[in-house]
């Protein structure tokens, strides 16, 4: 065996081919032993991204309402945005989001400005030359100066809005009831009794002393200054955003696509042209907007809603606008599915927001593993039918050979396919199938082989000297033909790798175990394997890789098992 190795080493470094094939094998084994610490992501995780987005609409005049959207403003969700400044055609809008992040607009420049919580912000309200901002865990911050301060709040409940009145009195509304009333800037916070513990989600004050909050199960509050009231409301979903311009002319918007408005007398139901959930509304004008989930967006003119196409699909959360435009802000957390390569994922990501260079990987080792287990089975199996096929011969050899023959009629996918319907999808079956199938050729090359040296002197004295036919086999023949053994148990690795791939790419393979088939079947179910060519190329590339250096490096063998190849 020892003297194998070394011819099999001198072999290799004598041929270029080979020693590729040997560095990229053992490249690959490496790849396959520490795996887990090569991955970047666990390679089942749905990967998810959250950015902050931006799109004006609503421009008069302009085609397609103006549509501009802009994105990745932040790695967080932009929760509510107001226009800055009591002017209506001032461009000036200020946001806040997830995180504590709070962004000014300013036409088309934009500036992320610090903030003292980390706290997710749901609320922000700017008027009276107050600016405040509300969020999780009763956050309340005001901006004094250039800088934004934390206010001490009288609850602990998320805070989800906050408006400010014209003399610049405020309130607050929040999760299971929750109010507080400030009366000017820097002015302490004071909480409010609610008549209902439900959730608060907005509120409004068009006038001094005087507004609306509105929440949960079609909750509508009337504030007067000191309290408030319960209003009988026009329905019963859940209300999520109000606004108003003055006290006879308020919007609210909810579930369902679900719109009232106020005349300054009654509530009334509009009509709506979409069913999604509408998280934000402003009124400009003669005009109005609201945005909703799913990239939603509506337009009121002429007292006639239309629904917007933004070419976005996902999530908005509120909307502010000007004499001049709308723009809405979102997003929630999306699933990171089809991102071409980048530093983030080297390979891309699959439909599902999935890391293909960590599943990559990961099918690595079940290659490897098929490919060793299945080529030690088919060499096993056919190098002793060959033994015992070329030694003994007569009915023993016509026998074995038969058996090969049908094995030969056998087709491995059919086959396969038989296997799973016994049993269930899986390595074993893969395994199974290629080993069961495949040492039909390694039987009758080493049977040709064990025919030339059964009548060998060698043979015949071990005869004489009384030795067994077991013994004469597996003692004096079977080392003159294991180089050609190994040869064939390369030849076998490389055909198991490519069976495997086959096998998995026809839904064969293990299902909760990646491997460079199970990839590529999943690419072509999803459909995105016509387009999504980063899903498809790298576990293409692994097979090609891993097939080409195993041939390589069975040059090497040949010329082992047949020396005179090493004079050509």
């Amino acid at each position: 065996m020892k003297e194998l190795i070394r011819a099999l080493w001198r072999s290799i470094k004598q041929d270029r081919l080979a020693m590729f094939g040997l560095v990229t094998i053992t490249i690959i084994t490496l790849i396959a032993i520490f795996g887990p610490f090569i991955a970047t992501h666990d390679p089942t995780h749905m990967n998810e991204r959250t950015e902050g987005i931006a799109l004006w609409f609503g421009t008069p005049g302009a085609p397609n309402h103006g549509i501009r959207l802009e994105q990745a403003i932040s790695d967080a969700t932009i929760r509510s945005i107001v226009s800055a400044e009591a002017t209506p055609d001032s461009g000036d809008f200020l946001a806040v989001g997830n995180n504590g992040f709070i962004v000014r607009f300013r036409g088309d420049e934009r500036n992320i400005e610090a903030s003292p919580v980390d706290a997710h912000l749901h609320g922000v309200a700017s008027r009276a030359g107050r600016e405040l901002a509300v969020g999780d865990e009763g956050v309340i911050l005001e901006r004094v100066g250039e800088e934004w301060r934390h206010m001490a709040s009288p609850f602990s409940d998320t805070v989800q809005a906050v408006a400010i009145d014209p003399n610049g009195a405020a309130l607050v509304v929040g999760d299971n009831g929750a109010a507080a009333h400030s009366s000017a800037s820097g002015a302490p916070w004071f909480s409010v009794d609610t008549p209902l513990a439900r959730h608060l989600y907005d509120v409004i004050l068009p006038e001094s002393q005087t507004g609306f909050a509105v929440g949960a199960r079609g909750t509508l509050l009337r504030w007067d200054g000191s309290e408030l009231h319960e209003v009988q409301a026009p329905g019963f979903r859940d209300i999520y955003a109000i606004d108003a311009v003055g006290m006879d002319n308020i919007l609210a918007v909810g579930e369902r696509g679900t719109v009232y408005h106020f005349d300054g007398e009654s509530w009334s139901e509009m009509q709506s042209p979409v069913a999604r959930s509408l998280r934000g509304v402003k009124i400009s004008g003669n005009r109005a907007a609201a945005a909703a989930t799913h990239g939603d967006l509506m337009l009121l003119e002429d007292g006639v809603w239309q629904r917007v196409r933004s070419g976005y699909e996902r999530h908005f959360r509120d909307v502010a606008g000007d004499a001049t435009q709308f723009i809405a802000v979102g997003t929630d957390p999306y699933i990171n599915s089809l991102t071409r390569p980048s530093a983030e994922h080297f390979f891309g990501t699959t439909h599902n927001g999935r890391d293909i260079f960590s599943q990559v990987i990961y099918g690595t080792r079940t290659a490897l593993l098929v490919a060793l287990v299945a080529a030690i089975m088919v060499t096993v199996i056919g190098t002793n039918v060959g033994l015992f096929a070329g030694y003994l011969r007569g009915k023993t050899d016509n026998i074995l050979m038969r058996i090969v023959d049908i094995m030969y009629a056998l087709p491995l996918e059919p086959f396969a396919m038989v296997l799973v319907l016994l049993t269930r999808p899986g390595i074993q079956i893969i395994i199974l199938a290629v080993g069961l199938l495949t040492w039909r050729t390694t039987a009758r090359i080493i049977r040709s082989q064990v025919l030339s040296l059964a009548n060998r002197p060698f043979v015949k004295a071990a005869k004489v000297a009384g030795a067994s036919n077991l013994r004469i086999m597996y003692v004096h023949i079977a080392p003159n033909v294991l180089p050609l053994a190994f040869l064939q148990l390369a030849v076998a690795m490389a055909f198991a790798i490519t069976a495997e791939a086959t096998l998995s790419f026809l839904g064969l393979g293990p299902p909760r175990l990646y491997s460079w088939g199970t990839i590529l079947h999943q690419a072509r179910l999803s459909g995105a394997w016509r387009t999504a060519w980063w899903w498809v190329l790298p576990p293409g590339v692994m097979i090609m890789l891993t097939v080409v250096s195993v041939f390589f490096i069975s040059r090497a063998l040949e010329v082992i098992a047949n020396p005179r190849l090493a004079r050509k």
